[in-house]
């Protein structure tokens, strides 16, 4: 028979409740690393919690009880009326930021989402990462520790397509890649109100020494007060330091160019100046350089040469500020451009620019002033011919262009001829209406019958009076059709009138050549 001695001197007793101690700390252990893991890298606040602007530095504080080293990265998310996580495209078009407290580095979502750029900016540097809702300066964004807490300074600036109202949230990441803070819970709401939005420069791709750079701004207010063109070496840099950074004013058509050290802009010029502006980088030319409005978009020709030792591919990037003062900075570039030494040998050579024409009413005239421009040692004469190649949809009696008179070239200064445009002249109905045509048939029937009963009874006949009626009524219609004088031409349709030219805005394509030199400009006219 087997025996199983269950009690042996309380031993078994003893290894049992050992068991249990061990079973008991352990589970003390994982409830205590669950609690600090719960605990770790909360997010506290951000600030403002509420407020309004084009930019913002917003101020966002985590706390670690763990201590701060514990704390990896921290996160901004400011989104346009969707939680962070709530659905496939929550990160889609929004601005979300992280920072990595150990490196400085600051990361941006992209604008399909789902990954962040791979461009990044480093805290404290002149450099930015932007994409189409906003741009973070790194210059001024920062972090600071204090205890167990952790204060990230986030600068961002605002694109005019992401104006609104905007929801904060807040989120953090400890060392082992943890993230269980409650990242959905709003912290804050802001409104955006950027304004003047840049749209295209053209060229957006080319290369050379000297080029007119055509630049479009948009703003729904219509209240665009300045805009900046900026050439630079590198994309990931907001410094104007060593750059090619123009501004020009609405208003009063000033002229600026920022200096070498980026600091302040030069003392400026006006459009149409015969003396250029210049830095080390750059020169813009007055002539040229000018400004055109149609609705609520703004064009800006800015007539621009680049100095030897500025040569290498430059980043076009663009800004503008509307008259309440509120600037929009996006570091986005709008494009490139390879700047070339001018070569000694280049073959002479000029470039044409112009003014916009207001008509003030359909059958009005315009005058626009074709400045000429010649570059490279150009001399020679310069023909000119036009054309309409825009125009609203649908409309009548387009304007026509009268060619300027050609232009002669004898030396460096720019000359100027004049580019007229006709506009046709709203019209009264149509003066050949059925009872005038009624009474040149009666007047028609009435002289044959007066050459009928003339001639004695003799020699009066049928045929003669056949003949007579026929010779009538041809000198009838020719005097009914073409024997009132008129300064008014007839409508389409009989009985209704002419609106004449349509209004709105309309482009003509100026060409001057020279040989086999050509150059065009277009010049905007707008029929009120």
């Amino acid at each position: 028979m087997t025996k199983f001695n269950v009690f042996v001197d309380g031993r078994w007793s003893r290894s049992t409740s050992k068991l249990g101690q061990m079973v008991a700390v352990l589970f003390l252990g994982l409830v205590a690393a669950l609690t600090l893991h719960a605990q770790s890298s909360t997010p506290v606040s951000v600030s403002p919690a509420s407020g309004s602007g084009s930019e913002q530095a917003f101020v966002a504080t985590y706390t670690d009880p763990n201590g701060v080293t514990d704390v990896q990265s921290v996160s901004l998310y400011i989104m346009s009326g969707v939680a962070p996580g709530s659905d496939s495209g929550w990160s889609a078009n929004e601005c979300i930021l992280n920072y990595k407290i150990s490196s400085g580095v600051i990361q941006l979502a992209q604008d399909a989402g789902g990954a962040f750029l791979s461009t990044t900016a480093t805290a404290g540097t002149a450099q930015t990462v932007s994409n189409s809702q906003c741009s973070v300066l790194a210059i001024l964004s920062s972090s600071t520790i204090s205890g167990n807490s952790v204060s990230v300074i986030f600068f961002v600036t605002f694109t005019a397509s992401f104006s609104g109202a905007k929801q904060l949230y807040l989120s953090a990441e400890d060392q082992e890649g943890h993230n269980i803070t409650n990242f959905q819970t709003q912290v804050g709401i802001y409104n955006a109100t950027a304004s003047v939005s840049p749209v295209s420069v053209f060229p957006s791709s080319s290369s050379g020494s000297e080029q007119t750079f055509t630049a479009i701004y948009s703003d729904a207010t219509t209240q665009i007060k300045s805009v900046f063109l900026n050439f630079k070496s590198s994309s990931n840099n907001t410094s104007a330091a060593n750059a090619c950074k123009l501004r020009y004013d609405l208003g009063t058509t000033d002229i600026f160019l920022v200096n070498d050290a980026g600091t302040a802009y030069t003392s400026p010029i006006i459009s149409g100046s015969i003396t250029p502006l210049s830095n080390s980088q750059c020169t813009v030319y007055g002539v040229g350089t000018s400004a055109t409005t149609s609705g609520n978009n703004v064009t800006v020709d800015f007539r621009v040469s680049f100095a030897p030792g500025f040569e290498g591919e430059k980043q076009i990037t663009m800004e503008g500020a509307d008259e309440s003062g509120t600037f929009t900075f996006s570091n986005l570039s709008f494009g490139t451009y390879t700047v070339t030494m001018q070569s000694p040998t280049a073959a002479p050579s000029f470039t044409l620019s112009n003014t916009a024409v207001s008509i003030a009413s359909p059958g009005a005239n315009g005058i626009s002033i074709i400045t000429v421009t010649p570059t490279g040692g150009f001399s020679g004469t310069v023909e000119f011919s036009c054309a309409v190649t825009d125009s609203p949809s649908g409309a009548v009696d387009i304007p026509t262009c009268l060619p300027a008179a050609p232009a002669v070239i004898s030396g460096a200064t720019a000359v100027t001829t004049s580019l007229t445009i006709n506009t046709t002249a709203a019209s009264a109905a149509a003066l050949h209406n059925p009872l005038e045509q009624l009474f040149t048939l009666g007047g028609g029937v009435g002289m044959a019958a007066m050459l009928f009963f003339g001639p004695p009874i003799h020699r009066r006949s049928w045929k003669t009076l056949l003949c007579l009626l026929l010779i009538a009524e041809f000198a009838g219609a020719a005097i009914g059709c073409g024997g009132t004088a008129s300064s008014t031409a007839a409508p389409a349709k009989p009985g209704t009138a002419d609106p004449g030219t349509t209004a709105g805005s309309y482009t003509v394509k100026v060409t001057g050549t020279s040989g086999a030199t050509m150059a065009n400009t277009a010049v905007t006219v707008m029929v009120n």
